[in-house]
């Protein structure tokens, strides 16, 4: 086994060459949300199909009604050796808004010790240390310890639409003991986490209309209902005073967690700090809930965006013929995402009034909640790993985020899962600026490395 300070002196040899080709996988333009983007997305597909085929992996594109998926293995250590599934992304966020990027956000730059460049944190960074880790097994020992499988698909950003049907079809290509999502980070930098849980998610899109097109609102104000108005007060109904979600029936199946369960967690959330990293205020829970559980153990409706009229500069006196909101719910076990969607539907229906009109899009990937054990071998192995490399004790935690993909995953492939990764929350994921730390990217690399070694002990 490769000793942790040997790793870091190969990665440190090797770190020109890494940042290299790192920043060569970030200048892909891969935002698989926007058709204009397309020749981007598949030739960012091709150069990582391409990269594992020059480490050593047999390698695969698989096409899809969307973004391509690739698929890399490595099964020479055999049947007596457990295998391992590695997922990862390669699709990132629109850089809207574009003005406030102080970093070209498709030329990655380094400054100060951090890599700044759309999808540094979310997801390249960590899936290029990942295939990295694997290089370097390959060139050291010349094998791997365990039978290695990587999928890196395309569309995780806009809910991973077109890979359940991939995963069923591929079921017995995929099939492991345990699969590592590396797609998550820490709650503080330099405290290793593993993540046990996520929220499931179900996003849309409500639209009212008013009108045929916008009208005066001299002319016409008073007598039309005005689709801003109708939307305000549609909005307003969602919670009552107590931050309570007043939708009947939304938290009818939610499973709430035993004081045993709880005690194998670590629960902290520092509202001070909370509140001085991010500037808001933790307000916005429900009344008597703790914070920490507010953001891991409840589930949330959420006002994403609005839109209707006129707020450019100047002033237009217009009732508008649209209005627009963009909603979305964080569920816990054991809330379905099915279940929820049509309960948020109906009582938005309840609540038109009279000459509006309005339209309901479900968002592509809702994805369910889901929860797993800490006792399981792949947990306990992360566990380890991260205890070494960072000489610390490693927590347990649950996640606010959802990665809808896990259930399907868990659905189609066998085997323990557990998230893990180093991102950080100040890593302005999705936002103007991201970034992501080069010494993470190190720690990424050892985890994986470090990881791929223990479960090749037993």
């Amino acid at each position: 086994m490769l000793s942790v300070e040997q790793l870091k002196e190969i990665f440190q040899r090797e770190k020109e060459e890494i940042l290299e080709d790192f920043f060569t996988f970030l200048r892909f333009k891969s935002i698989a949300t926007d058709p204009a983007y397309k020749n981007e997305v598949v030739g960012c597909a091709d150069w990582i199909k391409e990269y594992l085929e020059k480490i050593g992996l047999t390698a695969e594109k698989w096409e899809t009604e969307g973004s391509p998926v690739i698929f890399a293995s490595d099964l020479r250590a055999g049947p007596e050796k457990e295998t391992l599934l590695l997922y990862g992304h390669y699709d990132v966020q629109p850089v809207d808004p574009i003005e406030l990027w102080t970093h070209p956000p498709f030329e990655p730059t380094l400054v100060d010790g951090d890599i700044y460049a759309r999808g540094a944190s979310d997801n390249k960074g960590q899936s290029f240390y990942t295939i990295r880790a694997i290089k370097t097994l390959l060139e050291e020992l010349g094998q791997l310890p365990i039978n290695l499988k990587i999928l890196i698909e395309g569309e995780e950003e806009s809910g991973s639409a077109h890979l359940p049907a991939l995963l069923e079809e591929k079921s017995e290509r995929l099939q492991a003991d345990h699969t590592l999502i590396v797609d998550m980070g820490f709650y503080e930098k330099d405290q290793p986490a593993i993540i046990l849980s996520a929220r499931g998610l179900v996003a849309m899109t409500i639209t009212l209309t008013g009108s045929k097109f916008d009208l005066h609102s001299g002319m016409h104000g008073g007598l039309a209902y005005n689709p801003n108005r109708a939307l305000v007060e549609l909005l307003a109904s969602f919670h009552d005073d107590s931050g309570t979600v007043t939708i009947p029936g939304f938290y009818d199946e939610v499973a709430m967690i035993t004081p045993s369960e709880k005690s194998e967690l670590d629960f902290d959330f520092d509202v001070g700090k909370f509140e001085s990293q991010f500037g808001a205020k933790a307000t916005g829970m429900e009344r008597g809930v703790d914070p920490f559980e507010a953001t891991c153990l409840r589930p949330t409706l959420e006002i994403n965006g609005i839109a209707g009229g006129y707020a450019g500069n100047g002033f237009k006196t217009v009732i508008p013929a649209k209005a627009t909101a963009k909603i979305s719910c964080r569920l816990v076990p054991d809330q379905h995402p099915n279940t929820i969607a049509a309960l948020v539907e109906t009582h938005i229906r309840s609540r038109i009034p009279d000459g509006i009109t309005v339209t309901i899009d479900l968002e592509p990937g809702r994805g369910a909640p889901f929860r797993y054990s800490p006792h399981s071998r792949i947990a306990e192995v992360m566990t380890a790993c991260y205890s070494q490399i960072f000489q610390k004790p490693c927590r347990r935690y649950l996640s606010g985020g959802s990665i809808p993909i896990t259930p399907e995953l868990a659905k189609h492939v066998k085997g323990d899962i557990v998230l893990v990764g180093v991102a950080l929350p100040d890593d302005k994921i999705h936002a103007p600026d991201e970034h992501f730390g080069l010494d993470r990217l190190e720690q990424g690399y050892l985890i994986l490395c470090r990881s791929i070694e223990l479960l090749g002990e037993k």
